[in-house]
């Protein structure tokens, strides 16, 4: 057989061609559940359900278990996702449901390698923890293997700290070559094949090339590639120098699936909770265990009333586990089906070993969780600089969103008036598409949040806290109730009212700034989905423009209490405000009186109309409706990056760090 070979077409079809018990090693990291859509019939990746996309999985991997030797290893590389839906977004757990089915198929489950990349890509979020990591199941078909052999000798460290690797292929999911060699490293004889299933752009068959062709010690290799789609194909073909005569094309054979089975079964508490599980009511819960036992007792009450009663809607509890069973990390996944959502999945480095710790919310709907990402920012690697002296502005556009107002519109900057110190316009005019002309503030994006002051109504003392969704609030100084009628309203007082400068009006022409770069690279054309999250790939296709955003993160359950006071106090049921508007409003101003995740604000234009019925605060409406233009753009935040779900410190300093969240 030719030492590098490429089997083009489906990879049930392609493993049937294969040898019972001729593998040596299988590295692989299969397409990804609902993530990219490679273009051709018969991808996996795209099924409808990610019960169906395991299902395929598992039967595939069951297949290959035979042409795996006895003593061989199977690598699993595989990302997880957030489904998304209405409400808080659960992290889907797929590789360690993967995984346990795998196990109870028949699999051996070695060891869970934890991947982390110094160079991950970062994310915009700002009420969870950043992904990463991911992880890399050591699978084998029995006890004795190759990498247990090798780990009895050599004492492996199951955390990897590999950096991505750019490759000139369009392509966002590729692992670079340095974690394919380190796997290959393990323990693996000479001549070994090695098989990658899902080959993609080819990088297993180029470390499997690169140990073979070593200037020192090279160990003899051999590989084989599976790959369906005809584009990959010409790309391992070019990168890995593999001759047409080495490429075999095969048909797609149907598969013979079997659904998954549903073995889990919900715990009974016990009639005496155990002194281990007895926890305080608080807003942030933290819960690390230490023996498996503890963590036995605990888990059935995540199915009960106890555990909920004592942690409020709004918090959020972290759970962390005393090893990485992968029994247990099941057990936990099967929360997000009853009454909680998993939001992240943290690593904590513990010697060569590592523990999870679940950050887990409460399933509901009527309010946000608290996490103050601003709390527990790290600093960058490098010092983040914002100079946008040099940048001409004149001639961006500007969006005004749908949300703010009901008739939407596109304008371009004309003139800029002043500059905040990073050279970042402060005050712009702007041209409408309607015709119109408007002055606009830009928000400062290395600017302090914007914030507002609010003072008890009778004895003005200011309020640290003074509101909350569903629990009653006094003033800790004089103990007024406060939002109870109009005279416990509290005072609102702008930090940094809005003063405008002086500008003499006068009509002028702008055309419109292609703010794209000039860009030839390999996103070139390619769909904004199959980008990634890559800051590279981003700014190459994207254009900077400014959107019209609220200036206040406005507390949307404090405003209905608001709006509600000042209803009653005008007289008005919901039914006879809602008919105040045209009959399209039938539930829109019920959604501005409710204050679950269904509420919402009103736009400009219906806030003007209900000041009129209502008569309203102007610090109340300013709060409400003030804006500002945000840049949007691919640059890092100022004030320091999300930590991530890798906290490569201390236990006793991660769990101070996560207490945090929620002050």
């Amino acid at each position: 057989m030719n030492d590098h070979r490429i089997l083009y077409g489906d990879v049930q079809a392609s493993l049937f061609t294969l040898e019972d018990n001729s593998i040596d090693s299988v590295i692989t990291s299969p397409p990804y559940w609902s993530q990219r859509d490679y273009g051709f019939d018969g991808q996996i990746g795209n099924e409808s359900t990610k019960e169906e996309y395991l299902a395929k999985l598992i039967s595939i991997f069951n297949l290959m278990q035979r042409k795996l030797k006895p003593e061989g290893n199977f690598y699993l590389n595989i990302g997880d996702k957030y489904v998304s839906r209405y409400g808080n977004t659960p992290l889907a757990m797929i590789p360690y449901l993967l995984a346990y089915y795998l196990v109870t198929d028949g699999w051996n489950l070695v060891d869970t390698i934890i991947w982390y990349k110094p160079n991950h890509m970062p994310a915009p979020v700002k009420n969870r923890f950043t992904n990463t990591y991911e992880p890399i199941f050591v699978f084998s078909r029995n006890k004795k293997n190759y990498y247990s052999e090798y780990n009895q000798k050599v004492s492996i460290s199951n955390i990897l700290k590999i950096p991505l690797q750019p490759v000139p292929y369009k392509h966002m999911a590729t692992y670079p070559e340095k974690l394919v060699e380190t796997l290959l490293g393990f323990g693996l004889p000479n001549d070994a094949l090695v098989l990658d299933p899902f080959a993609g752009s080819g990088t297993t068959c180029k470390a499997v090339q690169k140990i073979s062709e070593g200037y020192f010690n090279p160990i003899k290799m051999r590989s084989i590639m599976i790959e369906a789609y005809k584009y990959y194909v010409k790309i391992i073909k070019q990168r890995c120098q593999i001759k047409r005569k080495d490429i075999r094309k095969l048909s797609f054979q149907p598969y013979h699936i079997h659904p998954l089975a549903d073995n889990f079964v919900i715990p009974e508490v016990e009639k005496k909770i155990p002194d281990e599980t007895n926890i305080e009511p608080d807003n942030v819960i933290i819960k690390v265990f230490q023996e498996p036992a503890n963590f036995h007792s605990f888990f059935p009450l995540l199915f009960s009333d106890s555990l909920a009663n004592i942690l409020d809607d709004d918090g959020v509890l972290f759970l962390g586990l005393p090893n990485h069973d992968i029994k247990e990390i099941f057990s936990i996944a099967q929360l997000n089906n009853h009454g909680w959502v998993i939001r992240n999945m943290i690593v904590v480095p513990r010697g060569h070993d590592w523990i999870p710790i679940f950050m887990l919310v409460k399933d509901i709907k009527s309010v946000q969780y608290k996490f103050n990402l601003d709390n527990i920012r790290v600093a960058h690697q490098f010092e983040i600089t914002e100079n946008w002296e040099e940048v001409d502005f004149i001639g961006y556009r500007v969006e005004k969103a749908p949300v703010l107002y009901k008739n939407a519109d596109t304008g371009l900057i004309g003139k800029v008036l002043s500059h905040h110190p990073n050279g970042l316009p402060h005050w712009v005019v702007v041209k409408w598409k309607s015709g119109k002309y408007s002055l606009e503030e830009v928000i400062n994006t290395s600017g302090k949040v914007n914030t507002i002051k609010l003072y008890c109504p009778a004895c003005e003392a200011e309020l640290k806290k003074f509101h909350h969704y569903k629990e009653s609030v006094s003033c800790p100084s004089c103990s007024l109730g406060l939002w109870q009628d109009m005279n416990s309203i509290p005072k609102l007082l702008e930090v940094n009212p809005c003063v405008k400068p002086e500008y003499l009006h006068n009509e002028f022409m702008i055309k419109e700034k292609d703010t794209r770069k000039d860009y030839e690279g390999k996103f070139k054309d390619v769909e904004r989905q199959n980008i990634g999250q890559s800051p590279g790939a981003r700014v190459s296709v994207e254009e900077q423009f400014f959107t019209v955003k609220r200036y206040y993160n406005v507390k949307q359950s404090m405003i209905s209490d608001y709006l509600n006071l000042h209803r009653i106090n005008n007289g008005f049921t919901k039914n006879e405000l809602t008919k105040k508007y045209p009959p399209e409003y039938k539930h829109t101003v019920g959604h501005w009186l409710r204050k679950d995740m269904g509420g919402s604000l009103p736009k400009y234009e219906d806030l003007m109309k209900l000041d009129e019925l209502l008569h309203l605060d102007q610090s109340y409406i300013n709060y409400i409706s003030r804006t500002g233009l945000k840049l949007q753009t691919v640059m890092a935040d100022t004030k320091g990056k999300n930590p991530g779900d890798f906290l490569d410190l201390p236990l006793p300093k991660v769990i101070n760090m996560l207490k945090q969240v929620g002050e």
